[in-house]
């Protein structure tokens, strides 16, 4: 008899590792669908089409980790938590909350920031939680085992928030230095030159050369971008969101780069935003730091009394100096500005 009671439970435990092992199989085979998904149609329909969750999920910043994609994290992390389940069956459970907290953290992106739901992620988060319940049942000895318990929640909640608290401060960081990410020079410079086009106004397009010898020939300036979209202009909403999610993800370099093929292309940009937009990279947080963007652009033409494009305004120590409305050869402009610096005019 009592051999039969030792038994029991011993078989509930063997039972309790071939399901672990089992499951742990098939969150490593849907990472690898994951990254696949890319790669192969027949995944991707499966997922919902180019158009759909898993490839919104994908086309986000937050599809990896220090560059990596998290389905190879996921992966790995599968090993170890296997790995841990071996050797230690209560740290294993340990190991899965912090991944379970990280799991939450990523369904809520998706509904609360990405605002699309991958049927594989939310696959991967059903498979973590059944494993957390499965190693919340089995893995603890009976001595101390509500203590290992507790402790799992709290581990939970500190993986969640350690992903969570970073993503609010950045956010909150964009939004109030938004127009930075669409800027040219020396930060720190009490000489700035504030730049309003719009990507439809021809007379922008006409003065583009003028900016580029100016952010050539006056590095020890501050340049920053405004965008002042005419009403009139229905493709310029569409141009200033394409570049502002390049500098938002690729960087000031591309950001300038990709500002002068808009107006390099200016006669064609219906076809070129046609070809960009859809391969455009976008999440609810980009989103907000270029509405952000757009609203201060506005605000701050409003405060200088602007009322037309392409217009620059000289500004030393926060207080506008100059303003240029028009296109003026490089010449004139260059006058003005090496007599804002205090440099000869020649």
């Amino acid at each position: 008899m009592n051999q039969q009671k030792t038994d029991a439970p011993r078989q509930t435990r063997d039972r309790g590792a071939i399901a672990f092992y089992i499951l742990a199989a098939i969150g490593v085979v849907v990472c690898v669908l994951t990254e696949l998904e890319k790669y192969l149609p027949a995944v991707e329909q499966l997922c919902g089409g180019a158009g759909g969750g898993c490839a919104t999920v994908r086309e986000s910043r937050f599809s990896s980790l220090f560059g990596i994609p998290l389905g190879y994290w996921g992966i790995a992390a599968y090993i170890a938590w296997a790995g841990l389940f071996r050797l230690a069956r209560p740290w294993a459970g340990m190991f899965g909350a912090v991944l379970l907290g990280a799991e939450l953290y990523f369904v809520y992106l998706q509904f609360y920031v990405i605002k699309a739901i991958c049927i594989l992620c939310m696959t991967q988060f059903a498979v973590v939680l059944i494993l957390n319940l499965l190693l919340f049942a089995i893995a603890y000895p009976q001595k101390g085992r509500a203590r290992w318990r507790l402790a799992a929640v709290p581990l939970m909640a500190l993986a969640f928030l350690a992903f969570y608290l970073p993503l609010k401060a950045q956010a909150r960081d964009e939004a109030a230095s938004a127009t930075s990410i669409t800027s040219w020079g020396d930060p720190k410079s009490e000489y700035r030159i504030e730049i309003f086009t719009d990507y439809q106004c021809s007379h922008c397009k006409h003065y583009e050369p003028v900016v580029q010898k100016i952010m050539r020939d006056y590095p020890q300036t501050y340049i920053i971008f405004h965008d002042y979209i005419i009403p009139t202009n229905a493709l310029s909403p569409m141009a200033v969101a394409y570049a502002g999610s390049v500098a938002y993800y690729q960087g000031r370099e591309m950001y300038i780069k990709t500002r002068f093929e808009l107006f390099e292309k200016q006669d064609d940009l219906f076809e070129t935003l046609k070809e960009k937009l859809p391969s455009m990279k976008k999440d609810k947080v980009m989103e907000a730091a270029v509405n952000e963007k757009i609203r201060l652009d506005r605000e701050r033409a409003d405060a200088l009394g602007i009322k037309g494009t392409p217009t620059t305004v000289l500004v030393k120590n926060g207080e506008a100096v100059k303003t240029i409305g028009g296109v003026y050869p490089y010449e004139k402009v260059k006058e003005e500005i090496d007599r804002f610096l205090g440099l000869p005019v020649r």
